[in-house]
């Protein structure tokens, strides 16, 4: 496998430890520091790789006791990661919590996001709600989720995820935006539930080597997928990046495709018109406002009122390090020129601080004009 990649706000730095050895040293650590823990679990081959890891080291260690794992059904997402999920849970290896509630999410149609809430108690359900299933009236945040999937776990708790740097940029921003020692840790909102990231440092290529090596059973959705030229993820098909593919969702399983559309109409225009859009004109829209248009943009397309003001955080974070950069990279606008920073935006990549730009396209340039 691949080498170990040391990372911090400054640097990157190749170690002499292959990424294997250095995720199950980073779990063995995670289980001796922490009071508690539980593994997020997707379906998919990053978590799945997590799963598996976790129980290679447990058994190092002498360990038995069942691992907690957690499962957050996004309710718009096809059978087979839901089969596949639920032959894990009936395996009894684990002590397994299966999720659904109401969670505040967004679907992306044509460059607008519009609300809409996971398992609504108001609408129907695109499927029932299994009886095993952890269920809560409160909506919920997608933040709020921590603390509630750690409900009665005492002391210091941490979260395992399948987060790799490797899958977006904003991804590699929240490790490398984390602390010099330990990038692998991160907050939460909760001061006693961490997020872990033990194989952040992984490749795409390292996932499947793994999961090959070890003969690990995996979601058929990924076979599908491959044959249909699509991007290797399990997650729902309604948010910004998964949904500028919906027209594949729509070839691979059609019949979840037309479930999906009854409940939300809309979608069809996404998946018959996304390719042909021409998104220029959400730019043009704001332009000559600098930041201003960017923060106007924010008020009349963000409406959830934390996602509006984290958006807004992000945003002035980068004005911040532009400031602070722009003298010693002029060419690059101090990483942050205007339209890359609303495009980011506009992708709904501001959970995370946005990596910085490091070529300034001509298109780039004549916006800050």
């Amino acid at each position: 496998m691949g080498t170990r990649e040391q990372v911090s706000n400054r640097y990157i730095q190749l170690l002499d430890i292959d990424v294997l050895t250095a995720a199950k040293e980073r779990i063995k650590e995670i289980i001796t520091s922490f009071d508690d823990y539980v593994i997020a679990f997707s379906g998919g081959k990053d978590s799945l790789v997590i799963l598996n890891l976790v129980e290679d080291v447990k058994s190092e260690m002498g360990i038995t006791t069942k691992s907690k794992v957690a499962f957050r059904d996004e309710e718009m997402i096809p059978d087979d990661v839901i089969n596949f999920v639920v032959g894990i849970m009936e395996s009894g290896k684990y002590d397994f919590r299966y999720y659904c509630v109401p969670l505040k999410s967004e679907k992306y149609v044509l460059g607008d996001k519009e609300a809409y809430i996971q398992w609504d108690a108001d609408r129907e359900h695109i499927r029932p709600i299994p009886p095993y299933a952890i269920t809560s009236e409160k909506v919920m945040s997608q933040y709020e989720m921590d603390e509630y999937m750690c409900e009665g776990m005492l002391g210091k708790v941490a979260i395992l995820t399948g987060i790799r740097a490797q899958e977006s940029m904003v991804r590699m921003r929240s490790i490398v935006n984390s602390r010099r020692d330990d990038c692998y840790i991160a907050k939460t909102q909760s001061a006693s539930i961490k997020l872990a990231r033990p194989i952040y440092d992984w490749t795409q290529d390292d996932i499947f080597l793994y999961i090959y090596q070890k003969k690990i059973p995996y979601c058929s959705i990924y076979d599908a997928q491959i044959w249909n030229g699509d991007s290797l993820r399990v997650s729902t098909p309604l948010h910004a990046e998964a949904a500028k593919r919906l027209y594949k969702m729509k070839t691979l399983y059609p019949l979840f495709y037309q479930q999906m559309a009854q409940l939300y109409p809309d979608i069809e225009n996404q998946a018959r018109y996304y390719r042909d859009m021409d998104r220029s004109f959400i730019f043009e829209s704001y332009r000559g406002e600098g930041f201003n248009g960017i923060i106007r943009y924010i008020d009349e397309n963000i409406a959830d009122p934390y996602e509006n003001l984290k958006a807004k955080q992000t945003v002035s974070m980068c004005v911040r390090i532009r400031k602070k950069h722009i003298y010693k990279y002029p060419k690059t606008w101090g990483g942050y020129p205007v339209l890359y920073v609303l495009k980011e935006i506009v992708a709904g990549n501001y959970k995370r601080m946005i990596l910085p730009c490091s070529i300034l396209t001509p298109t780039m340039s004549e916006y800050e004009k």
